[in-house]
């Protein structure tokens, strides 16, 4: 069994515990490519469901499969005592060496969990909210001591506490021949249309959380893009026509 048969097969075990125990199920965090396969699977399942990572803009996000008493929106949060998600705050000592994203994820790693029950990890000067699966977090509160030979004090949260980062964002203004995805995946990552469309074959770009497959596939304003390693933006608006007859377009860019 592949990877994403064994995904899916998980995903089914968690739909049929929702439609059976009438109740929320949640899986373990997913990558970027597991989001996209989870969605195109509920969709096709015709299944209630949202995505949340904890706070808005979450790069890992847990699968929610919701009962018929909860509506799925997009910024969907679950209730604090359904909640799947909690927050592990690190302290470090005052004046010890400056810690990175690395730091800490390979040091959690090396606690022998596996990745699939830690979600986003937001770096600051005096430590790191890590967000991670409630179900681990006793363990790592008793456990989780040190990270890249600095000590830590963690404490066990309520996701309502996370310092979550503000959504900055900057709009971009581009002109393109069409509304081709591998032309408006080149204008606002400031990539050739060529390696917009390799990016786009080999499984780099997602639309709405979708793995786009085709190059010449048509955006609609509103719609969210991400090319893995460069970013992630929304298009925005066609915004005229220039005198040599392209679209000029507009984006809001995260930052």
């Amino acid at each position: 069994m592949t990877e994403t048969e064994l995904l899916l097969s998980r995903i089914e075990d968690r739909i049929r515990m929702s439609e059976t125990q009438y109740r929320m199920t949640s899986t373990g965090f997913l990558s970027l490519q597991e989001r996209s396969e989870a969605s195109a699977f509920c969709r096709r399942r015709g299944v209630r469901y949202s995505f949340y990572g904890g706070y808005p803009d979450a790069e890992r996000t847990v699968l929610l499969l919701l009962p018929d008493s909860m509506a799925p929106t997009e910024d969907f949060t679950p209730p604090e005592e359904e909640n799947p998600l909690c927050l592990l705050r690190c302290t470090v000592p005052r004046g010890a060496p400056a810690l990175s994203h690395r730091d800490y994820l390979g040091s959690l790693l090396a606690l022998g969990i596996k990745r699939e029950v830690v979600g986003d990890i937001l770096v600051f000067p005096d430590g790191a909210d890590i967000v991670v699966l409630e179900s681990i977090a006793p363990f790592l509160t008793e456990h989780y001591e040190s990270a890249g030979r600095v000590s830590l004090a963690c404490a066990h949260m309520e996701m309502s506490q996370i310092r979550a980062p503000l959504s900055r964002t900057e709009t971009v203004c581009e002109s393109v021949a069409s509304l081709r995805l591998d032309n408006l995946v080149g204008a606002v990552f400031g990539v050739s249309r060529t390696d917009a469309a390799a990016a786009i074959l080999r499984g780099s770009v997602f639309v709405n959380d979708i793995e786009a497959k085709k190059p010449d596939a048509r955006l609609e304003p509103g719609d969210k893009l991400v090319l893995r390693g460069a970013g992630k933006a929304v298009f925005s608006e066609i915004a005229g026509t220039t005198r040599k007859g392209r679209l000029s377009v507009r984006f809001q860019k995260y930052k």
